[in-house]
């Protein structure tokens, strides 16, 4: 067996980046406080926990997936992880090493080395969701895993034979009808697909939609009756990669564009914008013939490949998204960019009973400290759309935020009764609790912690997933 040792002393191997080597399951978990009546359900986070040393330069996007839960019930919490046992990752361990490389290190094994489990791994390790009654662990370039409610790994969802290829890792659930929304973005022609799934998790329509090349669009938004795409000029160039050099770069010459397209269509109307990449969207409406979405955007290089040429973005002069609201006036064509808040974050969240139609309240990870690695946030932020106020809980020196999810009060009726939920990590002690915050009153910190008999690593996207009867 060849561990991970991190034998060249990467720095995404290292911190809260060190990957756990075991699976276990703890019932009875400690809570501090106490957790709400309405609580019931699991909180499930993906993320990347490489099972093998690495071959060579390594970056968390490398990283194999591994579902961490907290299921809670009747006021006690339970805990279970489990790696994603994708074909890749099935090889690996027959071989006992790493077999494949990664952003920095583009190796990909032939069939004498990994058999039918092909020459890039799935590594399913960026987000989780629950769509007709399936959970599906999701990676933007390959199709879902899926797995079952206690983590176990079932395979590849080709959707029945319908999805060939990469899959969005942030397909949108429209909560009113019950449908997904998804896209893929392709290293080949046309390098724009939609995706659309029935309520009965059916895929229905494929759209191929033309760009001038390959680019980066980690995300997407929909409105109750449009599509909306950012063309941005995050370029991807998978033969440079191949020859060693990033994968992602900015490119001045590339055009910014919001791309528009009816739900029920297959034409995109393209809307010129201002340079810029959004990584994630909070959410779109559209109202009287303007649609208006929010998002953290980055500027220039912000998010391009760094010394290692494998997109590592640690240091000082990491930088992080800002909060933009953009609004497209559909008659007239044009695109109205607004930054409103100078403080950086990511991880975008809003009460998903709102997703498509006009929210008031969004929620994400922001830096009140330097942003020093991006994604080890110390702040959870609250924005009111309505008033513009902003209140945040900052959780403390030494101390990291992941995604913050909302959790709607069963017993609620106002857009933010519920909780936000999030793992935070304490570097000081190792230890990792998952903390529980009113979303009605984020600043008066957690109303309860639940902690965990282990550090979690660094991770990626969470959701929760209530009990269902």
């Amino acid at each position: 067996m060849a561990p991970v040792t991190n034998v060249r002393n990467q720095p995404m191997l290292s911190g809260t980046f060190v990957p756990v080597t075991d699976e276990r399951d703890d019932a009875d978990l400690r809570v501090s406080g106490s957790l709400p009546a309405g609580l019931a359900g699991t909180f499930m986070r993906n993320g990347p926990n490489p099972m093998f040393e690495p071959r060579g330069r390594y970056h968390m996007f490398d990283g194999d997936g591994m579902l961490h839960a907290i299921t809670i019930e009747d006021g006690t919490a339970s805990y279970r992880n489990r790696w994603i046992r994708t074909a890749g990752l099935a090889a690996e361990e027959r071989a006992g090493r790493a077999l494949y490389g990664g952003l920095g290190d583009m190796h990909m094994p032939g069939p004498d080395e990994v058999g039918d489990a092909g020459a890039m791994k799935n590594l399913a390790n960026t987000n989780i969701v629950r769509h007709a009654g399936r959970y599906l662990a999701l990676w933007e370039a390959g199709p879902p895993t899926e797995v079952t409610a206690e983590l176990a790994t079932i395979g590849v969802h080709d959707f029945g034979g319908r999805l060939d290829g990469a899959f969005t890792a942030h397909p949108k659930i429209d909560p009113r009808t019950g449908e997904m929304l998804a896209f893929a973005y392709l290293p080949f022609a046309p390098y724009l697909r939609s995706f659309h799934i029935d309520a009965a998790g059916v895929l229905t329509r494929t759209v191929d939609i033309e760009l001038p090349e390959a680019v980066v669009m980690h995300d997407f938004a929909i409105t109750e009756h449009h599509i909306v795409f950012v063309d941005s000029p995050m370029v991807l160039d998978v033969m440079a990669a191949l020859h060693g050099e990033p994968m992602f770069r900015w490119d001045p010459a590339h055009e910014t564009r919001v791309g528009v397209m009816p739900r029920d269509g297959d034409v995109v109307t393209w809307f010129d914008a201002d340079p810029a990449y959004i990584n994630h969207f909070w959410n779109a409406w559209e109202d009287d013939g303007v649609i208006t979405f929010a998002g953290s955007q980055l500027a220039g290089e912000a998010y391009t490949a760094g010394k290692d040429g494998a997109m590592d973005r640690e240091g000082a002069d990491a930088e992080p998204g800002r909060p933009t609201r953009y609004e497209v006036d559909l008659a007239t064509g044009k695109v109205r960019a607004e930054q409103f808040d100078d403080m950086g974050g990511d991880y975008p969240r809003i009460n998903d009973d709102y997703c498509g139609v006009r929210s008031r309240y969004l929620y994400m990870g922001g830096f009140r400290d330097e942003a020093t690695i991006i994604g080890h946030f110390d702040t959870v932020v609250k924005y009111d759309d309505a008033s513009g106020e902003r209140t945040t809980w900052y959780c403390g020196p030494g101390a990291i935020t992941g995604e913050a999810v909302f959790v709607a009060d069963p017993d609620g009726t106002a857009e933010d009764d519920g909780w936000l939920l999030s793992c935070v990590t304490d570097r000081t002690d190792d230890s990792t609790a998952l903390v529980v915050l009113d979303a009605r009153d984020v600043a008066a910190g957690p109303v309860a912690r639940v902690h965990v008999p282990r550090r979690v690593p660094f991770g990626f996207h969470a959701n929760w997933f209530p009990t269902q009867a």
